[in-house]
């Protein structure tokens, strides 16, 4: 009785060291699969490039996202620079969510629009301050949304206006991004106001602060992130078929969060107005640095 006794009492004073031996094994076990999920194998060959005049034949629902002669003009003298991009924005990304828009044609490109559930939108405004092709200002429009038939979910951006005719050309040939010319003003920091304007429209963008701002940097090992199949941007380039971007670099990413309001004030075509409406919107303003967009091997 004695004997049985001391063996249960070694039992039990040895239970918490079995325990986190069995804790480390399966923190392993999950950090050896985390990592095999977020980083791209060797082997893995990038996708085929289409030829580097594709960003002429991409268009968009929105008419002030379509190129005229003059951008065709600026954009066509630009570099051809492929994935992946490392891109910064010291001065400020501002982020704002808004409801779906139910009624009224679709604003999807009738590539992606068939049997797409609406379940919101988003806006974002931008000064990214170190890429390959130098800083530009950006101001963008995305739809996403859901599907049953093949279940997924999905995003698709018809608006993204730049100063930048090296990222117009490549965010084209790239991504299949609709990245059309405007004039900028202003700035996205913080309390201040960017505006984007062409010929009969504009979209001014400004935020209000809400709470204090959280600094993150995120550990190196988490690499890239690739999202399955079914969640991906899909953008409709003409010469290529439809491209879908899942990859973000977030490993050894830096940068600052805030809660925000965001004001939008937007003049324009039905169209233009129907994706970014005049409102005030619950809404982010982030700064980051290193945040790495579209490995080749991962899309």
């Amino acid at each position: 009785m004695t004997r049985n006794t001391t063996v249960r009492g070694q039992g039990r004073r040895n239970a918490p060291r079995r325990n986190r031996r069995i804790g480390n094994i399966i923190a392993a076990v999950l950090l050896a699969g985390f990592t095999m999920n977020t980083t791209s194998p060797a082997a893995v060959a990038a996708p085929n490039h289409c030829e580097t005049n594709a960003w002429e034949s991409i268009t968009s629902t929105i008419p002030e996202a379509r190129l005229t002669d003059s951008m065709r003009q600026q954009i066509r003298k630009g570099p051809d620079v492929g994935g992946s991009w490392d891109l910064s924005s010291t001065d400020g990304f501002v982020i704002w969510a808004m409801a779906p828009r139910l009624g009224g044609p679709s604003l999807l490109p009738k590539e992606v629009a068939d049997g797409a559930l609406p379940l919101a939108k988003y806006g974002f405004a931008t000064r990214y301050s170190n890429t390959p092709v130098g800083p530009y200002n950006e101001i963008t429009g995305m739809l996403s949304y859901a599907r049953l038939r093949n279940p997924g979910m999905f995003a698709h951006s018809p608006f993204m206006v730049v100063d930048s005719p090296e990222t117009a050309k490549n965010g084209r040939n790239n991504w299949g991004f609709p990245k059309s010319l405007a004039d900028f003003v202003g700035t996205p920091r913080i309390g201040e106001t960017l505006t984007a304007s062409g010929e009969g429209w504009s979209v001014s963008v400004s935020s209000k602060p809400l709470l204090f701002d959280i600094h993150m940097t995120l550990p190196e090992f988490l690499g890239y992130i690739q999202m399955p199949e079914q969640i991906s941007f899909e953008q409709p380039s003409p010469a290529c078929g439809t491209k879908k971007m899942r990859s973000l670099r977030l490993g050894g990413m830096s940068g600052s969060v805030q809660v925000a309001l965001i004001t939008v004030k937007t003049e324009g075509s039905d169209e233009l107005r129907a994706l970014l409406p005049s409102g005030v919107y619950p809404g982010g303003y982030i700064t980051f640095d290193h945040l790495g967009f579209d490995k080749p091997g991962m899309n």
